[in-house]
């Protein structure tokens, strides 16, 4: 039987979100869902690129083959570092957002976008690096895509904090620190940028520098008041 809605239903007040003009304010769970299945993705699909030795080959050379494919290998590698180190990120920061909006949806898609990108970098930097002639603009190329992703992210964070997707129930000197971090990782992968065109090594080890600081696992979230329940974990 179908329940008719009561005049009570119509008279009350229209749901008016935060930020006019961004649709309906939601939660980051349809967002994590999407994000999660573009790096599952994104973190797979370069060992498709790795051939496998031709099958007519005198089994005997199997092993030369295989080390002919190293650089593959070695690509794969740098692209699945890389896409895991994001994505443990992105994964924590679902405890530092709690909304997600129209503009802040569109920054986190620019930055897929680049996940989902990193790996083709990844794999002309790995098979290039024997060629001394190609190794300049393959290096070029790796750091410079890892300077957009780092800014990418930086980009998402700072839309996010501006329209008021962090969870104002963190402590103010906890997301300033977050904020440094992220920022700081940004300028050094610019300074990177800059590097490796007037070096190639240099801009490299930067390059890497800073993508060894992602491995640090990140600070607790600390908040104002008692820590929410996290939603579908209790």
């Amino acid at each position: 039987m179908m329940i008719e809605p009561s005049t009570r239903d119509f008279e009350a007040p229209a749901r008016r979100d935060e930020h006019e003009g961004e649709g309906a304010t939601r939660g980051t769970a349809r967002m994590e869902a999407f994000a999660d299945g573009v790096f599952a993705i994104a973190f797979t699909l370069p060992i498709v690129g790795v051939a496998i030795p031709a099958i007519e080959r005198p089994g005997a050379l199997l092993a030369h083959d295989l080390a002919q494919h190293a650089p593959s290998f070695g690509g794969y590698a740098l692209a699945s570092l890389v896409i895991g180190l994001y994505w443990v990120h992105h994964h924590f920061s679902g405890a530092i957002y709690r909304t997600t909006g129209h503009w802040f949806l569109l920054a986190t898609v620019l930055f897929l976008t680049l996940i989902g990108f990193v790996a083709y970098p990844a794999r002309v930097f790995a098979e290039h690096f024997t060629d001394a002639a190609a190794r300049p603009a393959a290096a070029q190329f790796w750091v410079v895509a890892l300077t957009a992703t780092s800014c990418a992210w930086l980009f998402k964070w700072t839309v996010g904090y501006a329209r008021g997707q962090v969870d104002p129930r963190l402590e103010p000197d906890y997301v300033r620190r977050l904020n440094q971090t992220y920022w700081l990782l940004a300028i050094v992968n610019l300074l990177a940028a800059g590097l490796v065109f007037w070096w190639w090594p240099a801009g490299v080890a930067l390059s890497a520098i800073a993508l060894l600081v992602l491995m640090k696992p990140p600070e607790t979230p600390r908040y104002q008041v008692e820590a929410p329940i996290v939603e579908g974990e209790s």
